[in-house]
């Protein structure tokens, strides 16, 4: 589940009477010194960074899985989290489990029946989240959820369209398949989103805490709301009302979806032809109306494919 992990260890919460040189005497460092005089030694060790001073080691920028395997399109399980941080800390002659998390990317690719990008149109808003699509020549091929206070990001995208596009290695058993990531990116304030004292290494794979995560992961992806194609049935059609509800899905269809109609209201409230209010009330009532199974919508199997997907992990 996890990709890149950044971390932090104070040296005071080490038993090393010489902390620096333990953790450097395998490396080649560049040294360097600020202007308050502090010395500080940069090194890497695969694709990790390493920066270490007398006072503090931080370990991160780059995929923990990759480190591991030589790749970060394996999903990455509990058992080879602890797996890489034992050889991270055998390469460092040093134990990491007082170092604390301060950033958590949690990953997962799925094998799915069409190109990742078909699945994308799908996932609406998500309240107090920005969204962006990263569009190329051939369309959208990625997208981004980024909170109002960036302290989470919410990315989909193809995973062996990204990996070819950087040139990294791209196992056999995985060439030729439709792999959809979804990745949640926690940059900060990880201990009050987890309302915990600190999140420490050996945490990342306590069965407990690790099912906490996943369960995050989940509910974040929850709060998309899923924009679908639908196939409308009238049959049980009881009146003037429900026939208004399905013309109103309907009518959101023919504008492309959600997304595109929520646009058209954007741009009618930036002409003044539409208030605050009125916008908001009519985006309201527009996701009610979508996610009401009620009156003979049903899902596109794409959105219920990456649904049961997300679920099942």
């Amino acid at each position: 589940m996890f990709d890149s992990i950044n971390i932090n260890l104070k040296s005071i919460d080490t038993y090393q009477l010489n902390f620096v040189e333990t953790i450097t005497r395998d490396l080649n460092v560049v040294v360097t010194e600020t202007k308050s005089g502090t010395t500080t030694f940069k090194s890497c060790v695969d694709n990790l960074s390493v920066l270490v001073n007398a006072n503090e080691l931080r370990i991160g920028n780059g995929s923990l899985c990759k480190f591991l395997y030589g790749n970060n399109i394996v999903n990455f399980t509990r058992t080879d989290t602890r797996l890489a941080f034992e050889k991270l800390s055998d390469t460092l002659h040093i134990s990491l489990n007082n170092a604390t998390v301060s950033r958590m990317d949690i990953a997962y690719n799925f094998e799915v029946t069409h190109p990742p990008e078909s699945y994308f149109h799908h996932l609406g808003d998500l309240p107090y989240y920005k969204r962006l699509e990263q569009i190329f020549c051939k369309g959208v091929e990625g997208l981004y959820y980024s909170s109002v206070s960036d302290k989470k990001q919410l990315v989909f995208y193809d995973k062996i369209k990204e990996t070819t596009n950087r040139k990294d290695y791209v196992p056999p058993e995985y060439q030729n398949k439709n792999l959809l990531r979804y990745e949640l990116r926690l940059k900060n304030h990880i201990k009050q989103i987890f309302e915990v004292n600190k999140v420490t290494v050996p945490m990342l794979y306590d069965v407990q805490f690790y099912n906490r995560i996943v369960d995050y992961w989940k509910s974040e992806y929850r709060k998309i709301v899923k924009q679908n194609e639908y196939e409308i049935d009238i049959t049980d059609c009881k009146g003037i009302r429900d026939l208004n509800k399905i013309g109103i899905l309907l009518l959101v269809e023919q504008q492309g979806g959600m997304n595109e109609f929520f646009k058209k209201l954007d741009q009618q409230y930036n002409t003044g032809k539409l208030d605050k209010r009125q916008r908001s009330e009519i985006k309201r009532q527009t996701k009610d109306l979508m996610q009401n199974k009620s009156i003979g919508v049903v899902r596109s199997p794409l959105i219920e494919e990456l649904n049961t997907l997300v679920e099942g992990v």
